[in-house]
């Protein structure tokens, strides 16, 4: 999803001069190989091996591309030092632990990535008119699931936050769901294996005091990792340039500035 990323925000006319990347300790990382891999000159890369030393570096936001649990462990240090935050693992908040250490820091440097998903600005309003019911169901093919299989299976039933808890790799999109609607435990989600499906696909019905609504999107997946809908990445980058370069919301090439 990295590489998503930064090629977006660099196709959008942001250059960007120094690249911090926060790496497991477990983990060897060659800068030479990352600057390649993410289309990047390798003196503008930079390895951290924890949260304190991409802190220090004083970055001017930072996208979150890993982990649930990196959310855990990066997060409420970049926000007790104020900077700017985005996180694609959504899920991770389904955690009360960790979302109470979040908000224990400043949580106006926080932006949340929509994800895979689309139409929560509407569903964020509707909830404004009185929700009544929303509904998640996740349908990907059986070998995206955990364990693989090939057969047609609902494989969970549940709340958001059961999901996003039991999934942490596979239902960011619930959370997601659940923080512009009703909740985490509120939301109701279906999970479905369907050897019908070529890839992720996503379906939101809701009922409010001002609509009724039904949004499908149908994901690409990721070409550096098959089992996220390449639509993510997008979604960080446009939280990213958001920040970088304020402006209206739709930041169509008709109102960017001659």
């Amino acid at each position: 999803m990295a590489a998503t990323v930064i090629r977006a925000i660099q196709t959008a006319g942001i250059t960007l001069s120094s690249v911090a990347i926060l790496t497991r300790p477990d983990r060897a990382a060659d800068p030479a190989q990352i600057a390649v891999r993410l289309g990047l000159r390798p003196e503008c890369v930079r390895i951290v091996g924890d949260a304190a030393g991409l802190v220090a570096l004083a970055p001017r936001i930072v996208a979150e591309c890993a982990s649930q649990d990196a959310v855990r462990a990066a997060v409420p240090p970049l926000l007790a030092a104020g900077i700017e935050t985005v996180i694609a693992s959504v899920g991770a908040l389904a955690d009360a632990d960790t979302l109470r250490a979040l908000c224990a820091r400043d949580t106006s440097a926080l932006r949340i990535a929509t994800g895979a998903v689309g139409g929560m600005d509407a569903l964020a309003a509707a909830r404004l008119s009185g929700l009544a019911e929303v509904t998640y169901v996740g349908r990907k093919p059986p070998a995206s699931w955990p364990g693989g299989g090939t057969g047609h299976a609902v494989i969970f039933e549940g709340t958001a936050r059961e999901a996003a808890l039991k999934f942490p790799k596979n239902a960011n999109v619930a959370a997601t769901v659940a923080f512009a609607g009703l909740g985490l435990d509120a939301t109701e989600v279906r999970l479905v294996a369907d050897p019908g499906c070529m890839h992720n696909v996503h379906e939101i019905s809701f009922s409010a005091g001002c609509a009724k609504g039904f949004f499908r999107m149908e994901g690409l997946p990721s070409p550096d990792n098959p089992r996220t809908s390449l639509t993510a990445g997008f979604s960080v980058a446009r939280c990213v340039l958001d920040s970088l370069r304020p402006g209206p919301h739709f930041s169509s090439p008709d109102l960017m500035p001659a």
